[in-house]
């Protein structure tokens, strides 16, 4: 039987505009803590990709002016709020380009992770136990119902709004839980004028659902620091031939004329992107880059993210970084890179990932990414 009372003891959220109450008391807005805590530098890493013999970055010939070569990119463990606090204090306010995030999404799980280990150890899973730290956050995410996890949130994107350069976007990871929440939230940090798009990634996978249609698509909030923002249009392929589609309209006979070359390079540069997404899978479907981290995210749609948002030397940063897939991708455009997350077996991962990523795959290959 459903425990209806389960979460009778959680605070509630309520949307509150003008004139729904006759009278209504507001107090101080609840400041958020700041830090400025230092860095313990625990390993220092080189480049790897070009004493294996694959050249990722760039020449010298080449490199962007935006790129400082004595730049060191940043992985960080430990708890964003505190990170990026001390990230403010430490001179990065206004210079971040993009952020993306892919928060918990107010499922009420715990901080374990579920990975997968190297063949001949059983069936190969094995399940990692949230550490103090972890299980302290916890409490203070899910304690209090919704009410807490946005706030947790709140704090959180209050900060990266700071750190957002002004030409800066944010992109905000979520489901059906709580991004109806989150939206209201981000048009108050970020400011209503400054959404951009809610983009719907929409996936296939096998789930049964008896009472409802399967959900099969997450929501991805997309905000500017400012009006004057960088954009860079992303286009895809025409599946079936524009004429076939319905894409340009022409008369048989203007087909059979000079127009059909107009055609063919309409094809050739592909249609404009749209806000929903059906050409990118399911992380498991990309077999080569799958690390069996259950929120691990394609490098396909990451990479599409950072390619609109950023140009080559900008510092794109995501501060739950999970299985390290926007560093990754971050890394392979030429991007500079900053990032955190509460898990050390997170960090481990990111960082396991980063060192061996002259084995990964290149982005650059258009046929690797997307169906």
């Amino acid at each position: 039987m459903p425990d209806d009372n389960k979460y009778k003891y959680d605070k509630y959220v309520e949307l509150i505009w003008s004139d729904k109450y006759d009278r209504i008391e507001i107090g101080e807005r609840a400041p958020v803590e700041r830090y400025n805590l230092p860095f313990q530098v625990v390993e220092t890493a080189g480049n790897p990709r070009v004493t294996c013999g694959v050249q990722l970055s760039f020449p010298d010939d080449r490199w962007p002016e935006n790129y400082p070569k004595a730049w060191k990119n940043m992985l960080i463990w430990g708890d964003n709020k505190p990170v990026m606090s001390s990230l403010i204090k430490q001179g990065l306010a206004g210079k971040i380009n993009l952020i993306y995030i892919d928060p918990p999404f107010f499922t009420r799980a715990d901080f374990s992770i579920k990975t997968r280990v190297e063949a001949g150890a059983g069936d190969g899973r094995i399940e990692k136990a949230p550490s103090i730290i972890e299980e302290r956050a916890y409490r203070d995410t899910w304690s209090g119902g919704i009410a807490s996890y946005l706030r947790y949130m709140y704090e959180r994107l209050v900060l990266m709004r700071e750190l957002l350069a002004g030409d800066g976007s944010i992109y905000v990871h979520l489901d059906w839980h709580v991004v109806h929440y989150v939206k209201v939230m981000m048009d108050e940090i970020f400011g209503y004028e400054n959404f951009r798009n809610e983009i719907v990634w929409c996936y296939t996978g096998p789930r049964k659902s008896k009472k409802a249609f399967s959900r099969k698509h997450d929501i991805i909030l997309f905000y500017s620091r400012s009006s004057d923002y960088k954009f860079n249009e992303q286009r895809i392929p025409h599946k079936s031939g524009l004429h076939n589609v319905g894409q340009v309209f022409m008369t048989k006979k203007e087909l059979e004329r000079e127009r059909l070359g107009v055609v063919k390079e309409l094809e050739r540069k592909g249609k404009l992107l749209e806000d929903w997404w059906i050409d990118i899978w399911a992380t498991e479907r990309y077999r080569d880059e799958l690390l069996y981290f259950d929120t691990q995210k394609p490098e396909a749609l990451l990479k599409r993210i950072i390619l609109a948002s950023s140009n080559p030397g900008d510092i794109v940063a995501d501060f739950f970084c999970g299985s390290g897939t926007t560093l990754a991708v971050a890394e392979k455009l030429g991007r500079r890179w900053i990032g955190s997350d509460l898990s050390k077996f997170a960090v481990q991962a990111t960082r396991k990932r980063l060192l061996d990523i002259h084995n990964s795959k290149d982005l650059m290959d258009a046929g690797r990414s997307g169906r």
